[in-house]
């Protein structure tokens, strides 16, 4: 049987904080807020993702930063949308991430993406992941962002998931976590954040600190369907 992982991007794999950085840094250029900007462009980001019709993340991106400079009465957020997509460019991989990728891909395994994002931006990332990806799926293929389940049921399609020794790793548990479970997928759950624990609802799911615990967890649970 062919073996896959799919995986969660940002937080899991990369670290996005850099974007969260700049809209600090551009709020503190003009003398505002770092703190209360961030939080804005964070709600923003959010609502524009799931309470309004589908549009691409960059396009979501300048939608985000144009109520900053109405929320912070100002206009200087939306003039900054090209630093803005390009600071996605520097997301870097977390340190125990392209080590434990390399095992994964000796021990047979291919790897699929499933990110929130365009595919400009995955391309970007795939090249700060060192290529060891095989394929990805992404908010604009599907036309819905995650934790939407058309987003996974897509993927389960588009990959084969269900003829397949498959296991879906993420950090996000309210985007990834919860709609695996509804599908059935078997699920590692990245808990970068050291939670105490997360639902029982969601159980069974294996709970790793480190991308580099996954390996071991795989080896264990191969023969199970």
């Amino acid at each position: 049987m062919k073996k896959i992982l799919t995986f969660d991007c940002y937080g899991t794999l990369l670290d996005p904080s850099p974007l969260y950085g700049l809209i600090g840094q551009i709020a503190k250029e003009q003398g505002l807020s770092s703190e209360k900007a961030i939080h804005i462009f964070s709600s923003y980001e959010d609502r524009l993702m799931y309470g309004e019709s589908f549009m691409k993340y960059d396009e979501l991106l300048l939608q985000a930063l144009t109520y900053c400079d109405m929320e912070m009465n100002c206009d200087g957020f939306a003039s900054q949308y090209e630093r803005v997509i390009l600071v996605h460019k520097t997301f870097q991989p977390f340190p125990d991430v392209l080590a434990a990728l390399r095992v994964l891909k000796e021990m047979g395994y291919e790897l699929v993406l499933l990110s929130n994002t365009t595919h400009q931006m995955m391309r970007w990332h795939v090249e700060a992941l060192e290529h060891w990806f095989d394929d990805w799926l992404v908010a604009e293929d599907t036309k819905c962002y995650k934790p939407d389940l058309r987003f996974f049921q897509m993927a389960e399609q588009k990959f084969d998931l269900r003829t397949r020794e498959h296991f879906h790793i993420a950090k996000g548990y309210w985007w990834d976590i919860v709609p695996a479970s509804k599908l059935g997928w078997r699920k590692i759950w990245v808990n970068r954040t050291h939670l105490k624990k997360g639902r029982e609802m969601e159980q069974p799911y294996w709970m790793v600190s480190s991308v580099l615990e996954v390996p071991p967890i795989l080896e264990a649970n191969k023969t199970i369907r």
